[in-house]
């Protein structure tokens, strides 16, 4: 199985966010060339990368937002919102949601979410814990994993894509 982990584009900045709206940091979104940038990828991101059987989202406004932008590229694209992608979350408590709830017949499957969460997931899938070390991904990046099988340790890492090469594929 191939396994894509998507961080989201370029968000409001925090504190002005909130400072500005007294809005949760949940509901921060992307910034408008966030979202420019992020159909660029994904144009970029198609061209090398087949469509995913299933894509799993955080439930935070940006990572939505960048879900979206993905189902605008792949087209009809099927999101679920799972809670195990908040960027505080456990990235164990991921591996065991994907192990209880993944379809048995799926190949290539997406998560989009945050930094440190999706690093430190990777960290666990490729190393098989989270204090081994990290490759954090930048806003819009992509890591590309195979999977064996679905537990720690057992991901290869196939490609690790900073934003600005898939903007330039796109």
């Amino acid at each position: 199985m191939e396994l894509i982990l998507i961080r989201h584009g370029q968000a409001e900045d925090a504190a002005e966010w909130h400072a500005d709206s007294g809005r949760s940091d949940d509901e921060r979104p992307l910034t408008d060339e966030g979202m420019k940038r992020m159909r660029r990828a994904f144009r970029g991101l198609r061209r090398i990368l087949e469509t995913p059987d299933q894509v799993f989202v955080s439930p935070l406004t940006r990572a939505q937002q960048t879900a979206e932008l993905m189902r605008e590229a792949y087209l009809d694209l099927p999101l679920q919102t799972i809670p195990t992608l908040r960027p505080e979350d456990a990235p164990q408590d991921t591996l065991q949601w994907l192990t209880d709830n993944l379809p048995k017949k799926a190949l290539r499957i997406a998560l989009v979410g945050h930094e440190p969460h999706l690093s430190s997931l990777l960290a666990l899938l490729t190393l098989g814990d989270t204090d081994g070390g990290s490759l954090p991904l930048k806003k819009g990046g992509v890591a590309i994993l195979d999977l064996s099988q679905l537990c720690a340790g057992a991901a290869e890492l196939q490609a690790l894509i900073p934003p600005r090469v898939l903007r330039a594929l796109g």
